[in-house]
């Protein structure tokens, strides 16, 4: 559940309500002679509309999440897109390293890995939005720790240690491809769950 700002304003408003309503109709001991005059209507009214006012605003929260789960779709599927793509191409780098280069090295990671890697960065909380926090966290911890280690390889390169390359590559391969599993397993999961 996401607690946004309507949310919780939606829910305070309620329980005021509520509570106030409840609280009016209490306030004053019965008349036994006009029972409908023991409450002070005018301010059972005013918890009413306060109440109501909550309602309104919980509608009007569920409408909007409606609204993100749609968009959320849309980025979840470039998120997922790109972090695959990323994935795909750290393996690839792995597997082409005996023939590069440092300075192929460099620039591959410049040119092929960065874009995708701040494609995903830039759309991440739509993991969140879509599965929560839980598996946000799951799937952030090994694409960064993937991303660190080809931050590592990219200095290490620059450096010109090439064991170091070859390490830091090949760890942040097997933490990228553990993030597009635990996003895959997310969305199958999701999938499943709903069907």
């Amino acid at each position: 559940m996401n607690f946004t700002p309507l949310f919780i304003a939606g829910q305070v408003l309620l329980w005021i309500g509520f509570l106030g309503g409840a609280f009016f109709t209490v306030l004053r001991l019965e008349n036994t002679d006009a029972a409908w005059s023991t409450i002070p209507w005018g301010y059972y009214g005013v918890a009413a509309l306060v109440g109501i006012g909550g309602v309104v605003l919980l509608r009007l929260n569920k409408a909007a999440q409606a609204v993100n789960v749609e968009s959320t779709g849309a980025e979840l599927t470039a998120v997922q897109e790109s972090l695959s793509k990323a994935s795909e191409r750290v393996a690839n780098l792995r597997g082409s390293l005996e023939d590069m280069s440092c300075e192929d090295v460099l620039e591959y990671i410049d040119e092929e890995c960065a874009p995708l890697l701040a494609d995903f960065a830039d759309g991440r909380m739509s993991i969140s939005n879509r599965f929560g926090t839980k598996r946000y966290a799951e799937v952030m911890t090994e694409f960064a720790s993937g991303e660190r280690y080809l931050n590592r390889a990219w200095s290490a390169a620059a450096d010109g240690y090439v064991d170091e390359v070859d390490a830091s590559v090949g760890h942040a391969n097997a933490f990228l491809f553990a993030a597009v599993s635990s996003l895959q397993n997310a969305s199958q999961n999701k999938e499943n769950f709903s069907a």
